[in-house]
C-alpha cells in the first residue's frame, strides 16, 4: 500500500493539489477534472484488487506459459503500482504543479511528515500484531520522508532520479544482499524494532520485501507523472508510449537475454531456480508469507536473505540478475513495472476523462480506490482468518477467496461512499494530520 491510499479524491483537476481542507470545485459537466481524479482512484482500485490476488490468489506454476504469465500478472506489479501512485500523491499533497505561498507550503510539508510517521507507526504495529513481513505501510512512510526534499524538482530531474534508482539502486540492493556488509548487520543487530520482529531501518532501506533502495525508483516515477498535465491528449499519448517502451525494455529484454544466454532454462541449485520473468521460482518464495494466512516475520522470504553467501560470479547469479520476477528488485523488473504502472494510470485517466458512462458504471470500483488505506488494513486482518493457500492448492478455491475479497471490499466502499466523503481510516488520517494547520 502507499500513502496514495490516504489521499482522497476531491472534485479537483489533477494539476491542482488534493486538499482536504479546501472546498470542492464545482462538478464539471463533461468529464474534465472529475474524470482525471476518478482515473487515479480507478488505478488505486486496480492495485487493491491486484494486491488481494497476490495475497490470496493461486500461487502455483502452470504448465501453459501463457496461462502462467496471465495468472502471475498481479504479483509484484500491484505493489509497484501503489508505490508509483504514492509518488504521484506526494506531489499532489505538496501542492501539485502550481506554486504555493510559503505558509501553505510549510503546512503541507508538516502534514506530509506527520502522515509519513503515522504510516511507519501503523505499519510497524500491524507487522507485530499479525506476525507477517508483507505489510508495506512502514516502507511507504519512509519513502515519503526520503522523497520529500525532491518534490519541487521538474519532470526531467525526477525521471533521472527514477532511472538512477532503478539501475544503481538495484546493484546496491544485490551487493548488500550478497556481501552482507558490517554496517547493515550492525544496524539490524542494534535496531530495537528489528529485534522485536518488525521492519527496522536496515530492512526498510536495504533488505526488506519493499526496500527503499531500489523502490524509490517507483516513487520518483510517480512524482514525475504528477508534474504532467494529463488533461492534454498529447501528454497522455506520450506517457502511454513511454510506458509501453519501458515495459517492453524491462520484461522483453530480460526474456531475450535469458533465452540467448540460458536457452536451456533455469540453471538450478541457486536462488534463481524457477523461471525468470514469469513470476515463479524465487518470486514465489519471496511472497510466500503473503500468499494467504500470515506466517513469517522478520527477515523471512526476501530475495536479499537468499543471496547471503551466494557466489556473485556463478551462472545462477547472472540469470538471477537478468530476471524480471516479482519483488526481485532487478533493473529489468523495476523498469517493466514502472512501464505497466504508467499504462494503468494513463489508461484509467483517459477512460474516465473521456466517457461519462464509464465513470457511472465504475463508481463502485473508484469508491474502493478512494479508501484504499482502509481496505488494505482490513484485508490484512482478514488474511488471518483465511485458510493458507500454499503452492499447489486448489486454483478454483483460491480464485473464489479472491472474488469474495473483491466483492466485499467494493460493496463496503460503495455503500460507505454514499454517506461519507472518505473511508474510516482516511478520516482518521485527516484528523491526525490537522495540527499541521497550526504551523506559522
Amino acid at each position: 500500500m502507499t500513502d496514495t491510499d490516504t489521499v482522497q479524491s476531491e472534485r479537483t483537476p489533477l494539476r491542482v493539489p488534493i486538499d482536504h481542507e479546501a472546498p470542492p470545485e464545482p462538478r464539471p459537466e463533461r468529464g474534465g477534472a472529475l474524470g482525471r481524479v476518478l482515473g487515479l482512484d480507478l488505478a488505486r482500485a486496480l492495485a487493491v484488487l491486484g494486491m488481494f490476488y497476490a495475497h490470496v490468489g493461486p500461487m502455483q506454476e502452470f504448465e501453459n506459459p501463457l496461462v502462467n504469465t496471465i495468472m502471475q500478472i498481479p504479483h509484484g506489479r500491484s505493489s509497484a503500482l501503489f508505490a508509483t501512485l504514492a509518488g504521484l500523491s506526494l506531489v499532489l499533497l505538496a501542492g501539485g504543479r502550481r506554486p504555493l505561498p510559503a505558509l501553505e507550503r510549510r503546512q503541507r510539508i508538516v502534514k506530509i511528515v506527520i502522515r509519513a510517521v503515522l504510516l511507519i507507526a501503523l505499519g510497524t504495529a500491524l507487522t507485530l500484531w499479525l506476525h507477517t513481513d508483507i505489510v508495506i505501510l512502514a516502507f511507504y512512510g519512509l519513502f515519503f520522508l526520503l522523497a520529500l526534499p525532491f518534490v519541487r524538482c521538474g519532470v526531467k530531474a525526477l525521471a533521472v532520479l527514477s532511472a538512477s534508482f532503478a539501475v544503481v539502486g538495484s546493484v546496491v540492493y544485490y551487493w548488500i544482499g550478497m556481501a552482507q556488509p558490517a554496517f547493515v548487520t550492525a544496524l539490524n543487530a542494534h535496531d530495537p524494532i528489528t529485534r522485536m520482529g518488525a521492519d527496522g531501518l536496515g530492512r526498510l532501506l536495504f533488505t526488506g520485501l519493499y526496500p527503499a533502495v531500489p523502490w524509490l525508483a517507483y516513487i520518483f516515477a510517480g512524482m514525475a507523472i504528477a508534474k504532467l498535465d494529463l488533461s492534454a491528449k498529447r501528454v497522455r499519448l506520450w506517457m502511454a508510449s513511454v510506458g509501453a517502451g519501458l515495459a517492453l525494455a524491462g520484461y522483453g529484454l530480460s526474456w531475450a537475454l535469458q533465452q540467448v544466454l540460458f536457452p536451456g532454462g533455469g540453471m538450478g541449485g541457486g536462488p534463481m531456480s524457477g523461471s525468470g520473468s514469469s513470476g515463479s521460482g524465487m518470486a514465489s518464495s519471496s511472497m510466500g508469507s503473503g500468499s494467504s494466512g500470515m506466517s513469517g516475520s522478520g527477515s523471512s522470504g526476501t530475495w536479499s536473505d537468499s543471496l547471503s553467501g551466494f557466489d556473485p560470479w556463478s551462472p545462477d547469479m547472472l540469470q538471477f540478475l537478468l530476471s524480471a520476477s516479482p519483488h526481485s528488485g532487478t533493473a529489468f523488473e523495476l523498469l517493466g513495472n514502472i512501464g505497466i504502472a504508467m499504462l494503468v494510470i494513463v489508461g484509467s485517466v483517459a477512460l474516465l476523462y473521456r466517457f461519462a458512462l464509464a465513470r457511472k458504471l465504475l463508481t463502485p470500483i473508484t469508491a474502493a480506490g478512494s479508501m484504499s488505506l482502509t481496505l488494505y488494513v482490513a484485508h490484512l486482518w482478514a488474511l488471518n482468518h483465511v485458510p493458507s493457500n500454499s503452492e499447489g492448492g486448489p486454483v478454483v478455491a483460491a480464485l473464489a477467496v479472491w472474488g469474495w475479497f473483491c466483492v466485499v471490499g467494493i460493496v463496503f466502499a460503495f455503500v460507505w461512499s454514499r454517506f461519507f466523503k472518505r473511508g474510516p481510516l482516511e478520516y482518521a488520517m485527516q484528523w491526525a494530520t490537522s495540527p499541521a494547520k497550526l504551523v506559522r
